[in-house]
């Protein structure tokens, strides 16, 4: 009698069918928030939920299009959003990385086996740095040398506020690690000054150039030397030139019998 019983509550039991799971279509960036339709919709959405925090810089707060930026460059370089905003900064305009962030993507990246090294040598006016790493065939990789020399001709002592004047050791450092960057890492990097950087440098020696306008310009420049030089004839060797030879456009009316084409002369 219990085996019957026990048979009759697992027929009851293969008999009850789970409702299959839902299947969610998840949207990913792949490192290109501008892949597709999908992608983009969803860095939007994202974009307008950080634009709504007040935790995020203020150059990204209500402002979705920087968002936007900022999670296509976080998407490439394969980090936190949050992380390219607290460390992305919008100087006149422009986008620049902090001196710190740099020398933390290349020693995250793992692409040397040695974390990024400075060399400083000299004091005073004779003070010069070099950033180096090793990388994994045991080669020294060696980025430019900064000296005080370059500073000094550069004009960078010469800012109101700069730090140079009096922590000149920090500043070789960072601007060593800036160009180490440039040279070695620019995937990491994307050829982007650091904020000090921007803040220095004059408008036009700043790299990052519309080249838009540019070709714009360039455009405009070849259509005005090139404008009314050359003679179109556009005239068919065929066509006759005699107007008695003209050839007449028809115009036909419908509801007259017999109604003849009439020459565009006989138009009135």
């Amino acid at each position: 009698m219990s085996e019957n019983k026990d048979m009759s509550v697992q027929n009851k039991t293969e008999m009850v069918q789970t409702p299959p799971m839902e299947q969610v279509q998840t949207t990913t960036f792949n490192g290109n928030i501008f892949a597709d339709s999908g992608a983009f919709n969803l860095a939007v959405r994202m974009s307008n939920a950080l634009a709504s925090s007040t935790i995020v810089p203020k150059d990204y707060q209500k402002n979705v299009g920087n968002c936007l930026i900022a999670l296509e460059m976080s998407a490439r370089l394969n980090t936190s959003p949050l992380m390219v905003m607290q460390n992305l900064y919008v100087v006149n305009g422009r986008p620049a990385w902090g001196s710190q962030y740099i020398i933390a993507m290349i020693n995250r990246s793992k692409k040397y086996t040695t974390e990024l090294q400075f060399e400083l040598t000299g004091s005073g006016a004779d003070m010069a740095c070099y950033a180096y790493a090793t990388d994994a065939f045991g080669h020294k990789v060696v980025g430019p040398t900064i000296t005080m020399k370059m500073a000094k001709e550069e004009k960078w002592l010469d800012k109101p506020g700069s730090k140079w004047q009096t922590m000149p050791e920090v500043m070789m450092r960072y601007r060593a690690a800036s160009f180490f960057g440039r040279l070695n890492c620019p995937d990491m990097i994307m050829g982007m000054y650091t904020v000090d950087e921007v803040v220095e440098l004059d408008e036009e020696q700043y790299s990052v150039s519309d080249y838009t306008q540019r070709v714009e310009q360039s455009v405009a420049n070849e259509i005005a030397e090139n404008a009314n030089k050359d003679v179109i004839d556009i005239a068919d060797d065929n066509e006759p030139t005699n107007d008695d030879d003209a050839p007449t456009v028809g115009v036909t009316d419908e509801t007259a019998d017999g109604a003849e084409q009439q020459s565009i002369a006989d138009l009135p």
